[in-house]
């Protein structure tokens, strides 16, 4: 039986700086301090990765420094052995600060409204909230 999957495109607009949010999405303890979860990452084509408490999992298939970050990506609640694509663009916007472009494509189609929501919530809204409390810091 065929698995029926959706794609997910976000656009997000974040204040800091590319390389800023490079290093949150790609730095162990960057990415601990703004999820408030479990986190292993190695950073590197081939690399793999384990975020917010083990429910994440996945390896780089592509990495450009500050801009683009490609990986095969599962979730636990996925059927096993099914990984998707993760494809995150960053570029500076006209402020300086991060145009960020999610697409994630081969969601399994009974995951695709949950998943949309967690990508805003547990990702884009908790970094928007980490940059902004680091540029009150500052």
């Amino acid at each position: 039986m065929k698995l029926q999957t959706e794609n997910i495109y976000q656009v997000i607009e974040l204040a800091a700086a590319p390389a800023k949010v490079f290093e949150a999405l790609l730095d162990q303890d960057a990415h601990v301090a703004f999820t408030e979860k479990e986190a292993f990452i190695q950073p590197h084509e081939g690399g793999s990765f384990s975020l917010c408490n083990q429910n994440h999992t996945g390896y780089f298939l592509h990495l450009v420094q500050n801009k683009r970050i490609v990986c095969a990506w599962t979730h636990k609640k996925f059927p096993a052995g099914h990984f998707t694509t993760v494809d995150l663009r960053l570029s500076k916007n006209a402020e300086g600060e991060t145009t960020l472009i999610l697409n994630h494509l081969g969601v399994p189609s009974v995951d695709a409204g949950w998943m949309t929501e967690s990508w805003n919530r547990n990702y884009w809204a908790l970094l928007a909230e980490h940059f902004n409390k680091e540029a009150v810091l500052a």
